[in-house]
């Protein structure tokens, strides 16, 4: 039996690009995470409470110890710790981020993933909605998890417990999806949902979506360059404990983006969708 720790990376509301005032937030949405053998779940959890405390070892003597807070509830969010200027500045942070990459890979974890490329326009305007596009994603997701493991192989799925009430409706389609598509029948239940807080493994889940929500970025839109380093440093690696099965579908005339293109800097975007996007940034 395998265990499934998921999470979002981008964003799922409209875009138009970087540059508008109220659809800006990232040209892709996506669920990714891992998928681990059961028996090996504990000690994953505790190598990365271990890797976590130690590495950033600074921030909980000054942000948690220092003001009484419990150590074991404190959680450091991908988005904050893999922040540009933190990648290019400290190799602490990249050497931190590929032992992640290596327990994972020891411990026999396999990461899934599926995203989608939205199209540039607010919700009117390309008639897509977020419910739509977050239930496909999970349908995606919980497909492509089950191509990745063995036949005889079934699981359970994890994820950090969201506000959105969207969430139960999708969890509900989730299971009825489950019973009714065979490339589902190794999921065992409707996905679960829990505190984050509290399950390290979660956590980690949260890092690894932080790092492809940076990739995914970079792939499918000029103005998101800055995240070069998400490839250059971690890619290849990401790469080759991802599976087969993962991916980012584009829209219109760009490129799918595979589990196998994580290292390379190849762009995946559609030039005519992002050429409304440059047009702003010249202040054409």
């Amino acid at each position: 039996m395998h265990i499934g720790y998921f999470d979002e990376f981008g964003h799922n509301g409209a875009y138009v690009n970087r540059y508008d005032t109220h659809f800006k937030t990232h040209p892709v949405f996506g669920i990714g995470g891992f998928i681990i053998p059961a028996q090996n779940v504990r000690r994953l959890s505790g190598s990365f409470k271990h890797l976590k405390e130690t590495g950033l070892r600074e921030e909980i003597e000054a942000k948690v110890r220092a003001k009484g807070k419990k150590v074991e509830h404190w959680e450091k969010k991908g988005a904050a710790l893999l922040t540009t200027r933190n990648a290019q500045k400290y190799s602490e942070l990249r050497r931190l981020i590929n032992r992640l990459l290596n327990i994972l890979d020891k411990l026999d974890a396999q990461v899934v993933f599926y995203g989608q490329e939205k199209p540039r326009g607010t919700n009117e305007d390309t008639g897509e909605y977020e419910k739509d596009r977050y239930d496909h994603a999970m349908k995606q997701l919980i497909q492509r998890i089950g191509w990745s493991l063995p036949s005889d192989e079934n699981y359970l799925l994890i994820l950090d417990k969201q506000g959105p009430r969207e969430r139960a409706e999708i969890f509900a389609s989730s299971a009825a999806f489950m019973f009714t598509n065979e490339s589902a029948e190794k999921l065992l239940e409707p996905p679960l949902e829990v505190e984050s807080h509290l399950y390290q493994t979660v956590q980690c889940a949260d890092w690894l979506c932080a790092l492809l929500g940076r990739i995914a970025a970079y792939k499918y839109d000029p103005d998101f360059d800055e995240f070069e380093w998400a490839v250059t440093y971690f890619g290849n690696r990401l790469s080759h404990i991802s599976s087969k099965h993962a991916k980012i579908r584009a829209n219109g005339d760009g490129k799918d983006m595979y589990s196998n293109h994580l290292g390379s800097k190849r762009k995946c975007f559609s030039h005519t969708s992002t050429r409304g996007a440059k047009a702003v940034r010249h202040g054409v």
